[in-house]
């Protein structure tokens, strides 16, 4: 569980791409043309919120587990996730640390002394850095477009993320990812669905309301 909040956070990092710009939107604007130009498009981020809603189907459960809130992020590095329904919790990943507090109870996990999830942070960190070189070497890099739509399939090489990650989806449209897919090790999958995404530009107050626990 604790790998998993901290991945979903991390591929959070990834809704966000520049604005399209001369006024198209981002339903109309064209798929990039390669792995190069998408990756182009993570870099010299400041900020972001946005909404999602997700469904993770559990092999256990007879029935998909739905949630829905919203995430934040700032350079550099703080990520905060906020599950409003059905039960509220935060996840925030800061300093090196992932503070989680839901039902009154207050957790703090050193991501460097977990491997699986200091790997996630090390992937992330490279698609941000727009570093295709670094990122496949963790991961099978596989893109692919049709019209403005576009999907990159990421595979893990090896340990120690194939220990949890099988594969993760995303799927964009224009300049915005609208929905990932991962499926894990176990076989549960999630599905999340972005919306209402913003670039932000935080102030120091906005900063401390939103990404201090």
């Amino acid at each position: 569980m604790r790998s998993r909040t901290a991945f979903v956070l991390l591929l959070s990092l990834c809704i966000w791409t520049p604005p399209t710009g001369n006024g198209v939107r981002a339903q109309d604007a064209q798929a990039p043309a390669d792995l190069d130009a998408l990756l182009q498009g993570f870099r010299g981020m400041s900020g972001l919120s946005a909404k999602f809603r997700e469904e993770k189907s559990v092999a256990l459960l007879a029935v998909p587990i739905r949630s829905e809130g919203e995430i934040h992020f700032a350079q550099p590095g703080l990520l905060v996730r906020r599950v409003t329904a059905p039960v509220a919790s935060t996840a925030l990943i800061a300093r090196g640390r992932l503070v989680m507090v839901s039902g009154g109870r207050r957790q703090e996990i050193d991501l460097s002394g977990n491997p699986v999830v200091s790997g996630f942070v090390d992937s992330f960190r490279h698609v941000l850095a727009g570093d295709r070189a670094a990122l496949e070497r963790a991961y099978q890099v596989r893109l692919t477009s049709e019209g403005a739509e576009w999907s990159l399939e990421l595979r893990p090489r090896g340990a120690p993320l194939d220990q949890f990650l099988t594969r993760m989806v995303l799927v964009g449209r224009g300049n915005r990812v609208t929905r990932m897919e991962m499926v894990e090790a176990s076989g549960d999958v999630t599905r999340t669905e972005f919306f209402d995404v913003r670039d932000r530009t935080w102030s120091a107050a906005e900063r401390r309301r939103t990404f201090e626990l």
